[in-house]
């Protein structure tokens, strides 16, 4: 499909755009391969800028994902009651775990170390609400009718919102510290 001496081929480009909807794994090896040759017209610029920026978003997204997990199980660590033993050490290998990846990711992305205050102030309403509903559903789990469980989810939700912190406690410095964890709170209170 040669265009004409001075019109653009925009058969051509229709069908660029047509296989990225169609078989994107395709279209992006066929854009590689365009920007390698410098094949500049063949370049959907369009896409390609909108994967590269997805690319980025992506690497946001998964730090913000780690400093949530974090912030989580740091929150149930320290509301735990003291009778729960069996998850503690689970939720402390995922803490681990989550900094080895923030490392990691930083290694390799090091341009996200700018990021990371807005990430971390991002993650923590989620890891709040995660923590929330965990605990109200383990505790409604055996409920069996539904009207109850519906009017005792509702209930400890607003009692866990409110003993819970409104504000982040932790700091990006301890989250992101491999020797720090939170103590244990002796709630008198814990709904």
């Amino acid at each position: 499909m040669a265009a004409v001496a001075g019109t653009p081929d925009t058969q051509q480009a229709r069908e660029r755009k047509g296989l990225y909807d169609r078989d994107y794994y395709t279209w992006a090896q066929q854009q590689a391969d365009a920007l390698r040759r410098r094949d500049f017209d063949a370049v959907d610029w369009e896409k390609v800028s909108e994967e590269i920026e997805a690319l980025v978003r992506g690497e946001e997204s998964s730090l913000r994902s780690q400093y949530t997990r974090i912030i989580e199980h740091m929150l149930k660590l320290q509301y735990r009651q003291a009778t729960e033993i069996d998850p503690v050490a689970g939720w402390e290998k995922s803490v681990d775990n989550a900094r080895a990846e923030i490392d990691e990711l930083l290694r390799h992305t090091p341009g996200l170390r700018a990021k990371r205050d807005e990430l971390f102030y991002q993650a923590w309403a989620l890891a709040r609400s995660r923590v929330i509903n965990s605990y109200v559903t383990s505790a409604t789990a055996s409920t069996e009718n539904d009207s109850m469980r519906h009017r005792e989810r509702k209930r400890l939700t607003r009692e866990w919102s409110r003993a819970l912190p409104q504000e982040n406690p932790y700091t990006r410095q301890q989250v992101e510290d491999s020797d720090w964890f939170p103590r244990r709170l002796n709630l008198t209170n814990r709904p």
